[in-house]
């Protein structure tokens, strides 16, 4: 499909927010720059925040994002989070963890306040695990439309022509999921996929649907039986 016309594409531009780790502010490595002089090259504007605690990090969604919108009336945020993390969240500069159930919290509001249009983009070890942020009952308080991640342990190489590579194929016109295949090809990397939040939402649903309690109920109760006969009467007492 050929790239959208200028007419019709999306103005946007690329808020980042990112949390070194002690390694990387020593040795002076700043995605944040990366993405900035990268995606400004196309004249996209890009402001980057550094958030080396929770209170400059709550600060950067709540005071942060809101200047920058209204220093660029008519064009969309596109949220870049940087930090180390793994399957559980990400992790901030100082040490102290944000599980994605938290950070689902922060998020929740900007997407209210963006009318649902919230995409994320998580540049994090294990940074597609943030799917969990919209498993979620509730379908009227999604954390954001869609989110951007890589399933694996991408190098700081694979990530840095990885999201330049995205964000000129948005600029370019290029529909949002082409734009993560190209940036699969340009990094070498295909671990880096598209997850819109209620197509999560419906999938868990689906599953918790599945369950059947019942059966479930059955599993258990043939584990105490697999147990020891002194483990089992361990058990006893505690009923």
């Amino acid at each position: 499909m050929s790239p959208l016309p200028p007419e019709k594409r999306i103005q946007f531009f690329v808020f980042v927010i990112e949390s070194p780790s002690a390694v990387d502010l020593y040795h002076r490595r700043s995605e944040g720059e990366i993405v900035r002089q990268a995606v400004e090259l196309n004249g996209i504007k890009c402001i980057v925040k550094t958030a080396i605690s929770y209170l400059a990090f709550d600060a950067c969604l709540k005071v942060g994002l809101s200047e920058a919108m209204g220093q660029m009336p008519g064009f969309i945020p596109l949220l870049h989070i940087s930090a180390h993390g793994d399957s559980n969240g990400i992790q901030l500069s100082d040490g102290h963890i944000i599980s994605w159930s938290e950070l689902k919290e922060h998020l929740r509001p900007v997407n209210q306040a963006l009318s649902g249009s919230l995409v994320v983009c998580m540049s994090s070890c294990e940074g597609y695990s943030g799917i969990r942020m919209a498993m979620d009952s509730d379908e009227s308080n999604l954390p954001y439309f869609a989110l951007i991640g890589c399933g694996a342990k991408p190098t700081w190489g694979e990530t840095a022509v990885g999201y330049a590579t995205f964000y000129h194929q948005l600029w370019r016109g290029e529909l949002i999921a082409d734009a993560v295949n190209a940036m699969c090809v340009a990094s070498g990397n295909e671990q880096f996929f598209l997850e819109h939040a209620e197509k999560s939402r419906k999938d868990y649903i689906q599953f918790l649907n599945s369950v059947n309690p019942a059966q479930a109920q059955e599993n258990l109760e043939q584990i105490v039986a697999e147990e020891s006969p002194d483990n089992q009467e361990s058990l006893k007492l505690l009923r």
